[in-house]
């Protein structure tokens, strides 16, 4: 699977069935489907969150709505196909949710089936936060962390009901996943001290195909295992 690109050359990430599994089944036990879900595909299939959104649902016989890329990028004609569909649960950046938010649409009419909101990719501004909880009550509300190289997600937060600051937090590890946070000569930071986050467990990928050398500086050993 490719990274997003973000800092230069987009580069080919060898994940792990086992990697895959484990965060499906973090999310099965945690926030289990029910036999009414209806669960929106809407990423290319060449970006890791297409895994979580397509196979989380079939493997789990949960019903998968797949969205035309031009749709997903034109909130008045994705708002119409998420009521038709009666889709409950979708992933989204948060670009994303800014636009149905801003939108027409979703001041009229809502989304009253759409009750399971996954956020990640991004920095999740709080007042995006307050916004969907306005818009949508009750809802499960998740702040998702991670990379290509770690699965896609290795931490979380649930923002449903959370007192708000001026930033969102990451939350903490899913199952079967470190998180470090170290300084330039791998030691742990105090609290309040920032350093580097590195990631450790189930998740992590075998490393960059056809790149050697920079799957050795990436990839390191764990000392604290």
């Amino acid at each position: 699977i490719y990274t997003s690109g973000s800092t230069g050359r987009a580069k080919g990430v060898v994940g792990t069935h086992r990697a895959i599994v484990n965060r499906f089944h973090w999310m099965w036990r945690t926030y289990p489907f029910d036999d009414h879900d209806v669960v929106a595909q809407k990423t290319a299939l060449s970006f890791v969150d297409a895994v979580w959104e397509a196979f989380g649902a079939l493997l789990a016989g949960v019903r998968l709505v797949v969205i035309p890329d031009a749709v997903v990028i034109d909130p008045p004609q994705l708002m119409p196909l998420l009521l038709r569909s009666q889709v409950t649960r979708m992933v989204l950046v948060p670009s994303l949710l800014r636009l149905l938010l801003d939108g027409d649409a979703f001041t009229r009419e809502g989304l009253p089936a759409l009750r399971h909101w996954t956020l990640s990719g991004e920095a999740l501004p709080p007042h995006l936060v307050r916004g969907l909880r306005e818009r949508s009550p009750g809802s499960t509300i998740l702040n998702l962390y991670g990379s290509s190289e770690a699965a896609a997600d290795s931490t979380c937060l649930d923002v449903s009901a959370v007192e708000l600051g001026a930033n969102v937090s990451i939350g903490r590890p899913i199952f079967n996943t470190r998180i470090h946070i170290l300084d330039r000569y791998g030691n742990p930071c105090p609290v309040g001290v920032a350093g580097e986050l590195c990631i450790a467990g189930a998740g992590l990928a075998r490393g960059y195909c056809g790149d050697p050398r920079l799957t050795a500086s990436r990839f390191v050993p764990d000392p604290f295992c």
